[in-house]
């Protein structure tokens, strides 16, 4: 049986917390959240008793195998540096840290103490992004030619102008490091190893501490196909997240609105007109239940992999190279 610490006070409560809390073969033994208010609702329902407002007083105190962490990415890379020479596996929040030399130096770590360690990259786990794949890598439709991203919403801190490590990209905030880390990992799943990019990063004064608000990319992968990608978390009265895979014989599109992970449906146009639906059916869970739900798919896998001294993706691996990219998309600004 594996010991469990969980650190953060926001998704480490309301997402790590009842993603691990229901798996086989480990057990949460340890919380540490700094918020006291939100303690209750999450933790004493579930019988948890050793409650930690310091970190390094916990890994001092618990004898932990595992540890899943979900606050800033600068205290990720303080926090999981520190854990890692004791054993302890890591199930990291995204991005791995806020800097490209830190999230190396985080792997290199890794390596050196023979830890399992997980990143916690949730869209490709949904069923509808799953059966995309397959179809591009059975070729269904041909060969995928270019892939497009559109990605429009308000986040609620530029909405509310809050300043917060979310509108400092110092401490890993801004819509490229925080949001469109998501995107850089999944397009690489989809398409391949991007090789060139070009950037442009927007701003705006509802970003209290100056972290952009926006990103759009020209790419170039390795197999020569080609893409776009948009962000704005400044965008009002548009919420929309939408995928669109060129393919030889066919336009497959994969999109939701007003949502975060729910609800994603794909059309597909092929070259005779037709147009075909694909739904996948299940629970309507609300958007907090969804996500739990999707790192729970990840969290499966880290704790068999833990177990049997393996490694598994979405990895540090992962963590590294986006974090690469997103130094690279920063220094080739160029639009």
């Amino acid at each position: 049986m594996l010991n469990i610490g969980i650190i953060g006070s926001g998704f480490g409560l309301y997402g790590l917390l009842p993603a691990f809390y229901t798996l086989k073969n480990c057990q949460v033994v340890a919380v540490c959240a700094t918020h006291p208010q939100r303690i209750k609702k999450y933790v004493y329902s579930r019988g948890l008793t050793n409650i930690y407002s310091n970190w390094r007083h916990m890994l001092a105190k618990e004898k932990l195998d595992v540890l899943a962490i979900a606050v800033t990415p600068k205290a990720q890379y303080e926090i999981a540096k520190v854990a890692i020479p004791k054993g302890i596996h890591i199930f990291a929040e995204k991005p791995l840290a806020d800097t490209y030399n830190h999230a190396k130096h985080l792997y290199k770590l890794a390596k050196r103490y023979h830890i399992t360690h997980a990143v916690d990259f949730i869209f490709p786990e949904i069923d509808t992004w799953r059966e995309i794949k397959k179809l591009l890598d059975d070729e269904k439709y041909g060969k995928l030619t270019f892939v497009s991203v559109n990605w429009d919403f308000l986040s609620y801190d530029i909405q509310n102008q809050i300043s917060s490590w979310k509108t400092d990209a110092t401490q890993g905030g801004g819509a490229l490091t925080f949001y469109f880390c998501h995107v850089l990992y999944y397009l690489e799943y989809f398409a391949g190893e991007i090789v060139d990019l070009k950037s442009n990063l927007v701003h705006s004064k509802k970003s209290v501490r100056g972290a952009d608000v926006g990103a759009d990319l020209l790419f170039r992968f390795s197999n020569n196909i080609r893409g776009s990608a948009h962000i704005s978390c400044n965008t009002i009265g548009l919420n929309r997240h939408q995928l669109i895979f060129l393919c030889e014989k066919a336009t497959i599109i994969l999109e939701n609105k007003n949502s975060f992970v729910r609800n994603f449906k794909i059309k597909i146009y092929t070259d005779s007109g037709k147009k075909s639906t694909i739904i996948k059916k299940g629970a309507q869970a609300d958007n907090e239940k969804a996500r739990v739900d999707l790192v729970k798919k990840i969290a499966k896998r880290f704790i068999r992999a833990c177990r049997n001294k393996q490694q598994m993706k979405p990895s540090f691996v992962q963590g590294v190279r986006v974090a690469q990219l997103i130094e690279s998309i920063r220094a080739k600004e160029v639009w």
